[in-house]
């Protein structure tokens, strides 16, 4: 099997001839593999294509890599540099700050209501996710899962008013916050669709501020689930799979994310594998979930034993691809990365 075929084929219930093995890699680890600025990968989508690839050239025994979410000149109306940080504002009314060497966050959204107009009408995210999967030359698309995403509904609303804002509408403002949402949508779903023709492999639909650590099972089923199941809807008629991350504790919404209809789950360290795994019955692929500080401080030893013990708890019936729970940090060891590849080869197979 090629790594694209072995991760598709987990993906869809089927049984691989060995565990799949795709950390979460994407603008931290792979800027270190090319010894380029974290900040540069999330700004220019073509430089982050190559780190990329130089990933791949590093690592050539995974089975895939991630592209998540930057910014490009596409949407960017303002950006300077202070102290080797870039500022840059975008559509949306959206304030980043990208230090050198690490991924943007947002330090101001200008949107303070669930009616304002920009949230039903500013693209800010989609663009540069395109360029970075155009620019990944096409033997590489063929061979590996490129497992690329798509932001939910929920989380797109979350950047462009803040997580407070956010998380208070979920109690005080529902019928708006709701409304806001809904207008996110077609913006999910031309995201999907605009992929079609560039066969990620796998679509990845980002909804970290879906977690349990902010959120509950009601709120969850409420405001996330059935927008999610549209993206999915989408991704199944475009013939893709696709994989929910979300970040941090999700026991009270496993059996929710059934109801997605999603292909897989990406799923953290604080999701217990072995019980994940007997609540789904069989029914969506588990990915994950080895503890992301763990692998930045552990020696490749230590990483090989642990990634040993979860293809053990993970692997029986299938449906279980072996990565890190969240983004591999830029400081990870590459050796660790040869760890946990080496724990798929050696105690993987079916």
């Amino acid at each position: 099997m090629t790594p694209k075929e072995r991760a598709i084929a987990a993906l869809s219930g089927k049984i691989p001839d060995r565990v799949p093995c795709v950390p979460l890699v994407d603008t931290s680890y792979a800027a270190a593999c090319a010894k380029l600025p974290v900040s540069e990968c999330f700004i220019n989508p073509e430089a982050y294509a190559a780190a990329l690839v130089a990933t791949l050239d590093r690592h050539p025994d995974i089975d895939g890599v991630s592209i998540n979410i930057g910014l490009s000149d596409d949407i960017i109306l303002e950006h300077s540099r202070d102290n080797g940080a870039h500022r840059v504002k975008t559509v949306g009314g959206l304030t980043w700050i990208v230090p050198e060497n690490d991924i943007g966050s947002i330090e101001l959204c200008d949107i303070t209501s669930f009616d304002d107009p920009r949230i039903a009408t500013d693209e800010y995210l989609m663009m540069a996710c395109l360029r970075t999967l155009r620019a990944i030359p096409q033997k590489y698309r063929e061979k590996y899962l490129i497992n690329t995403t798509v932001t939910g509904p929920f989380s797109q609303v979350a950047f462009l008013v803040g997580v407070n804002n956010i998380m208070i509408g979920t109690i005080d403002d529902e019928d708006a916050l709701l409304r806001a949402i809904g207008q996110r949508v077609p913006f999910a779903l031309k995201w999907v669709d605009a992929l079609k023709d560039l066969d990620p492999g796998c679509i990845w639909i980002g909804e970290g501020f879906a977690s349990n650590s902010l959120m509950g099972r009601e709120s969850y089923r409420k405001f996330v689930m059935p927008f999610e199941k549209q993206v999915v809807d989408r991704i199944h008629e475009i013939g893709k799979t696709s994989i929910l991350h979300i970040c941090g504790k999700l026991d009270q919404s496993l059996e929710s994310l059934l109801e997605t209809g999603t292909d897989g789950a990406e799923i953290d360290w604080q999701v217990d594998i072995e019980q994940a795994k007997l609540r789904l019955g069989g029914r969506m692929t588990l990915k994950g979930n080895l503890n992301t500080s763990t692998l930045v401080k552990s020696k490749p030893d230590e990483v090989y034993a642990l990634a040993r013990e979860a293809i053990l708890r993970g692997k029986p019936d299938g449906r279980f691809i072996l990565s890190s729970g969240c983004c591999l940090g830029r400081d990870t060891p590459p050796e660790n990365v040869d760890a946990i590849i080496r724990a798929c080869e050696d105690f993987g197979a079916y």
